[in-house]
């Protein structure tokens, strides 16, 4: 069931909030013993909120649609008095005395927090992988152990093995849409500076961005109105008849297996039918983008250099090698570099919204690729890097040019879930928001 249905029969009181806590807490004891997917549980938080909640529904007294409901939290986000790690052994025992500011929001909304959900570290790795904590499995294959995106991973995770019915997560150059594509969910990618980030351990903090992962868009809008303060869009009578779309070619086509290719053009198909106008093209600003981050350095990378650079080096072996390197690398980029790069992406930002001006929306596949196995990624560099790199290629785009997104379950291509990525220009939530719905129930035959 989606939080909005929870929330629903909460209010209806045919169900108890403290039943619901409960039946989460004992599935995620039951399914995920190992904690790979939840690196902590806050019980005591959730059973407490629960019983306030329940008062309120019994009171007719509730604090928002979703007053009464649990979610999961992605461990970077400060819960007060409970370790908050990032997902590193940097930060290992570290225990914060406040709540980050968008917890605060969600907890004044009556949300229930279950816990902390696992990340790679300082959320670093569009794949997800993490070699002190475990990796949970991509649910799609029971056979090989796949990732599961990241760096939400666990995030994606609780949702895709019904362990909550919704999460927030972050992302800084994917890592919303990237676990919420190949865990056959919905996730939120919002534009920078719409969602406080005081009390969340940073990446980078001119990327970084909160998002919620979710069953569907509805849950996706309202979890974004209560963690922004922002009205909630309106999504009823929603249609896409002269709605202009514009399927990025670019980077997609040339990157894209062509089978998902084929996948995404059939949804596009039924969005035609439903009355979009959909025409097929290059955006330059994307390749450029690219480039530009390829010569001079993604933002991610030089600022996580230059908050955490020293750190590392005075205390190695306490991240994944592969990410310390990765990190550490940033340091042969120049002042020149970090100029030309945020100069650039301040240009290309303008350029794009110029190169796209006549469209509703650009979209393209979320992921390019199937999620690979695990096993091999932890036995070759090389091959970590090629995946985290792939898992980012056309998520970053977004994150690069300040824009917001979406991802939304686009059909199977061999036994795998397809994610099919809505952009939109920066603070346009509302309005991608209230697309997004029309195309999720456009794409209803083909996810079942």
């Amino acid at each position: 069931m989606t939080a909005l249905e929870l929330g629903h029969l909460i209010g209806e009181r045919s169900i108890n909030p403290i039943d619901l806590a409960q039946y989460f807490l004992g599935r995620i004891k039951k399914f995920d013993p190992e904690r790979r997917i939840y690196v902590r549980l806050t019980e005591d938080r959730a059973l407490k909120e629960a019983e306030a909640a329940a008062i309120r529904a019994e009171r007719g007294s509730r604090l928002s649609p979703l007053d009464g409901v649990p979610i999961s939290w992605k461990d970077l986000f400060d819960t007060a008095g409970v370790a908050t790690e990032a997902g590193t052994r940097l930060y290992e025992g570290r225990i914060p005395t406040a709540d980050a500011e968008c917890l605060t929001r969600a907890s004044r909304a009556g949300l229930v927090c279950l816990g902390k959900t696992n990340m790679p570290d300082i959320a670093f790795s569009g794949i997800g992988v993490n070699p002190w904590t475990g990796t949970g499995p991509n649910p799609f294959d029971r056979e090989v152990d796949r990732v599961p995106g990241g760096s939400s991973a666990g995030a994606a995770l609780s949702i895709a093995e019904g362990l909550a019915p919704a999460a927030i997560g972050s992302d800084t150059a994917g890592s919303v849409r990237i676990p919420a594509a190949w865990c056959g969910i919905t996730g939120l990618k919002t534009t920078h500076g719409q969602i406080s980030l005081e009390g969340v351990i940073p990446l980078s903090y001119s990327q970084d961005t909160i998002g919620p992962l979710t069953r569907d868009v509805a849950d996706a809008n309202i979890l974004y109105s209560i963690l922004s303060g922002r009205p909630a869009a309106d999504l009823s009578g929603v249609s896409l008849k002269g709605v202009r779309i514009l399927r990025a070619t670019s980077q997609f086509d040339e990157l894209t297996d062509p089978a998902i290719t084929t996948k995404i053009k059939e949804g596009l198909v039924l969005l035609e039918a439903a009355g979009a106008e959909i025409t097929e093209g290059p955006v330059p600003a994307f390749d450029e983008v690219g480039a530009l981050s390829t010569k001079h350095g993604s933002p991610a990378a030089i600022e996580a250099c230059m908050m955490y650079g020293d750190q590392i080096r005075a205390n190695r072996g306490c991240m994944y090698e592969p990410i310390e390197e990765r990190i550490l690398a940033a340091e042969k980029y120049t002042a020149v570099d970090a100029a030309a790069l945020y100069r650039g992406m301040e240009r290309l930002g303008a350029e794009y919204i110029k190169q796209t001006a006549g469209y509703d929306l650009v979209v393209g596949t979320t992921q390019p690729e199937h999620p690979p196995a695990i096993g091999p990624l932890l036995q070759s560099v090389d091959a970590y890097l090629r995946a985290t790199m792939m898992s980012i290629s056309l998520t970053r785009l977004a994150n690069l040019l300040r824009l917001c997104a979406t991802t939304l379950p686009c059909g199977m291509e061999s036994g795998f879930p397809v994610g099919l990525m809505l952009m939109a220009p920066g603070d346009c939530e509302g309005k991608l928001l209230r697309l997004s719905a029309a195309v999720e129930k456009t794409l209803k035959p083909l996810n079942g």
